[in-house]
Protein backbone atom coordinates (compact mmCIF):
# COMPACT_ATOMS: atom_id res chain seq x y z
CA UNK A 1 0.00 0.00 0.00
CA UNK A 2 1.69 3.23 -0.87
CA UNK A 3 1.67 6.38 1.67
CA UNK A 4 -0.68 8.23 -0.42
CA UNK A 5 -3.35 5.71 -0.14
CA UNK A 6 -2.83 5.43 3.53
CA UNK A 7 -2.97 9.10 4.13
CA UNK A 8 -6.04 9.45 1.84
CA UNK A 9 -7.92 6.92 3.90
CA UNK A 10 -6.69 8.21 7.56
CA UNK A 11 -7.94 11.94 6.04
CA UNK A 12 -11.19 10.27 5.07
CA UNK A 13 -11.85 8.85 8.92
CA UNK A 14 -10.48 11.94 10.38
CA UNK A 15 -13.27 13.97 8.16
CA UNK A 16 -16.21 11.49 9.12
CA UNK A 17 -15.33 11.29 12.92
CA UNK A 18 -14.99 14.48 13.25
CA UNK A 19 -18.42 15.29 11.34
CA UNK A 20 -19.69 12.52 13.67
CA UNK A 21 -18.77 14.10 16.69
CA UNK A 22 -20.15 17.48 15.67
CA UNK A 23 -23.66 16.64 15.70
CA UNK A 24 -26.77 16.33 18.26
CA UNK A 25 -30.11 16.01 17.36
CA UNK A 26 -29.40 17.14 13.35
CA UNK A 27 -26.82 20.11 14.40
CA UNK A 28 -23.74 20.73 15.48
CA UNK A 29 -22.75 21.47 18.88
CA UNK A 30 -20.91 24.87 19.93
CA UNK A 31 -19.03 25.07 23.22
CA UNK A 32 -20.62 27.19 25.00
CA UNK A 33 -18.91 29.51 27.54
CA UNK A 34 -19.56 29.70 31.86
CA UNK A 35 -20.76 33.52 30.90
CA UNK A 36 -23.09 32.83 27.87
CA UNK A 37 -24.63 30.05 30.57
CA UNK A 38 -24.63 32.43 33.33
CA UNK A 39 -26.65 34.90 30.71
CA UNK A 40 -28.63 32.59 29.55
CA UNK A 41 -29.72 31.01 32.81
CA UNK A 42 -30.41 34.97 33.98
CA UNK A 43 -32.77 35.53 30.94
CA UNK A 44 -34.74 32.18 31.28
CA UNK A 45 -35.30 33.20 35.17
CA UNK A 46 -36.79 36.97 34.32
CA UNK A 47 -38.31 36.22 30.56
CA UNK A 48 -39.49 32.57 30.29
CA UNK A 49 -40.11 31.60 33.76
CA UNK A 50 -43.28 33.79 33.98
CA UNK A 51 -45.26 31.89 31.18
CA UNK A 52 -43.11 28.49 30.87
CA UNK A 53 -42.49 28.07 34.74
CA UNK A 54 -38.97 27.61 36.17
CA UNK A 55 -38.91 24.17 35.11
CA UNK A 56 -40.30 24.34 31.86
CA UNK A 57 -43.65 22.83 32.27
CA UNK A 58 -45.97 25.90 30.21
CA UNK A 59 -47.10 26.30 34.34
CA UNK A 60 -45.53 29.81 35.18
CA UNK A 61 -47.93 32.32 36.37
CA UNK A 62 -48.65 34.34 33.71
CA UNK A 63 -49.86 31.36 31.51
CA UNK A 64 -52.94 31.18 33.60
CA UNK A 65 -54.84 33.39 30.95
CA UNK A 66 -53.12 32.43 27.64
CA UNK A 67 -54.86 30.44 24.68
CA UNK A 68 -52.73 28.75 23.57
CA UNK A 69 -50.61 27.56 26.73
CA UNK A 70 -47.13 28.10 26.57
CA UNK A 71 -45.12 25.03 25.56
CA UNK A 72 -44.12 22.31 28.39
CA UNK A 73 -40.23 22.06 27.30
CA UNK A 74 -40.30 19.02 28.89
CA UNK A 75 -41.94 17.20 26.62
CA UNK A 76 -39.44 14.32 25.23
CA UNK A 77 -41.75 13.55 22.44
CA UNK A 78 -42.12 17.48 21.89
CA UNK A 79 -38.35 18.14 21.82
CA UNK A 80 -37.80 15.37 19.32
CA UNK A 81 -39.67 16.71 16.87
CA UNK A 82 -37.72 20.18 16.96
CA UNK A 83 -34.41 21.58 15.53
CA UNK A 84 -31.85 23.36 17.40
CA UNK A 85 -32.47 26.37 14.85
CA UNK A 86 -35.84 26.10 15.21
CA UNK A 87 -35.50 26.60 19.03
CA UNK A 88 -33.21 29.88 18.34
CA UNK A 89 -35.63 31.45 15.86
CA UNK A 90 -38.41 31.65 18.23
CA UNK A 91 -36.07 32.97 21.31
CA UNK A 92 -34.70 35.60 18.88
CA UNK A 93 -37.99 36.30 16.71
CA UNK A 94 -41.11 35.17 18.93
CA UNK A 95 -43.56 32.78 17.83
CA UNK A 96 -45.47 34.86 15.49
CA UNK A 97 -42.14 34.47 13.62
CA UNK A 98 -42.92 30.73 13.05
CA UNK A 99 -46.29 30.52 13.04
CA UNK A 100 -46.63 30.37 16.65
CA UNK A 101 -48.64 32.31 19.04
CA UNK A 102 -47.60 36.27 18.79
CA UNK A 103 -47.95 35.99 22.91
CA UNK A 104 -44.66 34.28 22.39
CA UNK A 105 -42.27 37.41 22.45
CA UNK A 106 -39.20 38.37 20.81
CA UNK A 107 -36.40 38.88 22.15
CA UNK A 108 -34.29 41.57 19.37
CA UNK A 109 -31.30 41.88 21.88
CA UNK A 110 -30.62 38.44 21.32
CA UNK A 111 -30.40 38.58 17.88
CA UNK A 112 -26.33 39.32 18.10
CA UNK A 113 -25.72 36.77 21.21
CA UNK A 114 -25.32 33.23 19.41
CA UNK A 115 -23.97 32.42 22.13
CA UNK A 116 -26.50 32.77 24.42
CA UNK A 117 -28.71 32.05 22.68
CA UNK A 118 -27.47 28.41 22.15
CA UNK A 119 -27.05 28.46 25.91
CA UNK A 120 -30.69 29.44 26.09
CA UNK A 121 -31.61 26.39 23.38
CA UNK A 122 -29.05 24.25 25.27
CA UNK A 123 -31.02 24.90 28.79
CA UNK A 124 -34.54 24.43 27.17
CA UNK A 125 -32.95 20.92 25.97
CA UNK A 126 -32.02 20.03 29.32
CA UNK A 127 -35.60 20.41 30.61
CA UNK A 128 -36.68 17.44 28.79
CA UNK A 129 -37.84 14.81 31.37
Amino acid sequence: MTPKIVLAGFALFALTVSSACNKSGGSSVPAISPAAKQEAAEIFSSRCTVCHGAQGAGDGPGSAGLTPKPRNFQDKAWQGTVKDDYLANIIKNGGGAVGKSPAMPPNPDLAEKTEVVNALVAHVRGLAK
